[in-house]
């Protein structure tokens, strides 16, 4: 674990360098991948994951890792925010 948060905090402080010359697009997509990837990683620790966090991280991977086509990022993002403030929401997604 502790090696895969080094390498998350590797990429996201190379992603922000990277966007002061990359393409403004590449931003959000930095940002959804960096949520994939700490998911992943909570993930990793063990336990119940609902199938509704399932089914989002599902979503982020196909994101990702397929074809990069044309998409309406900002209805994406809406998406996949919505779904994961309901898992947030979900009982004892979080502690209070």
């Amino acid at each position: 674990m502790r090696e895969e948060l080094l390498l998350l905090a590797a990429y996201l402080l190379s992603s922000g360098r990277g966007l002061l010359q990359e393409p403004p697009s590449y931003g959000p997509l930095r940002c959804l991948d960096a949520a994939r990837r700490v998911l992943a990683l909570r993930d990793g620790l063990g336990g119940e994951e609902s199938p509704a966090l399932a089914d989002l991280r599902a979503s982020m991977d196909d994101v990702m890792c397929g074809a990069m086509t044309d998409r309406e990022l900002d209805v994406l993002l809406d998406d996949l925010c919505d779904r994961l403030a309901a898992v947030v929401e979900e009982p004892g997604a979080i502690s209070a």
